[in-house]
């Protein structure tokens, strides 16, 4: 066990040992290099957020943080055999040295978390030396919360368009079918109509209100054979709030193979899905993946989506498109090349009305020869 030197300034601050327990209820500050070690239980009640050195925690066995106020420690050192628990947030402003043993939160209390501010980074993190529950930032546009569940570290990269207030993450491995800690279940058979499957393995809570992509890793222990037949079709997908239906989120880069890899959306708001975890969408059926622009504004040019192949199954035929969440805008029986923008299903717009701008994804399946095309559509209402 490492010495420990203290440098403590105490103002108006009255500290108690009782029952194997520091109590903070006055004012307590860690000055410049200086370091304290807790071989018991803290409990703060008053304040002890000012600190400039270390604050190390350590124990052969459990070690607990508790009290009305949250403790913002500078660098924070954890060495507890059998885990370090949170009853309060625990706030770095610099560095947290995972050595022995996981930071624990409740899962059900995700106001409790161990929160990383500003320029606030970690090291040594692996899968018995993580945060298992809820894991926070504060200003930061990107960061990856070095969560896990058990004896597993699920780490989630967050990149977002612009810094976050605050964000915050936590890794659950349970089927989302039968959450333990959500007051709703996530029925992974209501999804959009582009996704053919969603894990019932495993899932991650994501809070933050700013656009992101975010990066998912799996291992043999999610079991991803048993829904994706081909690893490039794996996708990140989220529980819609609103919808109550699992959308798909989109695979905008992947690695890796049935064992273990990493898979990264495209940009969304995580505020406005529950949670999210992988999923499998509409697979490849053919080789040609022709992409389009349709620009239905009157020029005389883009103005409809056009396939040549449809003169191969000129009756026999079936054209779906997609938003970019899987869900269908467009479901057409013996397509004539005659799509210009309009919605023909309800629920994303209203039925007749035209699409907004952006990228579809479209599958054109042409039964008399027995082809299914797929591709990208970019639709955009140019000035006349």
């Amino acid at each position: 066990m490492k010495k420990i030197i203290f440098y403590i300034f105490l103002c108006l601050s009255s500290i108690g040992l009782s029952q194997n327990v520091i109590q903070n209820t006055g004012n307590l500050k860690i000055f410049n290099n200086g370091q304290i070690g807790f071989h018991i239980d803290l409990a703060n009640d008053g304040n002890f957020d000012q600190n400039e050195g270390l604050a190390g925690f350590y124990s052969d066995d459990t070690r607990t943080i508790s009290g009305a106020f949250k403790p913002i420690f500078n660098d924070m050192e954890v060495v507890v055999t059998n885990d370090l628990f949170l009853d309060i947030a625990v706030g770095i402003t610099n560095n947290s040295n995972f050595i022995l043993g996981d930071v624990v939160t409740p899962r059900s209390a995700i106001d409790i978390n161990l929160d990383f501010i500003q320029n606030a980074f970690y090291n040594g993190d692996s899968n018995l030396t993580k945060v298992d529950g809820y894991a926070s930032i504060a200003n930061k546009k990107s960061f990856t919360f070095p969560v896990g569940d058990a004896d597993k570290i699920r780490p989630l990269l967050l990149d977002s368009e612009t810094i976050n207030n605050t964000a915050k993450s936590a890794y659950f491995f349970e089927d989302p079918n039968t959450p333990s800690t959500f007051t709703n279940t996530f029925n992974t058979d209501a999804k959009a109509d582009i996704l053919t499957a969603v894990s019932t393995y495993e899932f991650w809570d994501l809070d933050a209100n700013i656009p992101s992509k975010v990066t998912l890793t799996w291992d043999q222990d999610s079991s991803i054979e048993n829904f994706v037949n081909v690893i490039e079709d794996i996708r990140i997908v989220g529980w819609n709030k609103a919808l109550n239906i699992w959308e798909n989120l989109g695979n905008a880069a992947m690695a890796g193979n049935f064992n273990s890899g990493s898979v990264t959306s495209d940009t969304f708001v995580p505020d406005d899905y529950e949670i999210i975890t992988f999923g499998t969408s509409l697979t490849a059926l053919s080789a040609n993946f022709d992409n389009y622009f349709v620009s239905p504004n009157g020029d005389g040019i883009n103005d409809f989506l056009h396939f040549e192949s449809i003169s191969l199954a000129p009756d026999n035929n079936n054209l779906k498109i997609y938003n970019r969440w899987g869900r269908i805008v467009y479901d057409k029986e013996g397509y004539d090349n005659t799509f210009g923008g309009i919605a023909n299903v309800k629920g994303v717009v209203t039925k007749g009305n035209a699409l907004p701008d952006g990228v579809y994804f479209y599958i054109l399946n042409l039964r008399d020869i027995n082809i299914k095309h797929q591709g990208y559509i970019y639709l955009g209402y140019q000035n006349q």
